[in-house]
């Protein structure tokens, strides 16, 4: 390729794909931190919801009725 087509060279080639590394690990961090901050409100409701139903009796058995 001639010079005249490098277009900045290496310094200028380097220095792109630094930013675009740098924009794809800070999307990336802000997407991890997004799903784990909906991961822990998740948690918190699940364990709302846990707390009323183990509290509550299971009154749904069946007995069981075995013939030998």
């Amino acid at each position: 390729m001639p010079k005249s087509r490098l277009r900045g060279g290496k310094k200028s080639h380097r220095k792109k794909v630094q930013k675009r590394n740098q924009n794809i690990q800070s999307q990336q961090n802000r997407i991890q931190k997004l799903w784990e901050e909906e991961m822990i409100k998740r948690m918190e409701e699940l364990k709302t919801s846990g707390e009323t139903t183990i509290n509550e009796e299971v009154t749904t058995e069946q007995p069981l009725d075995i013939k030998l």
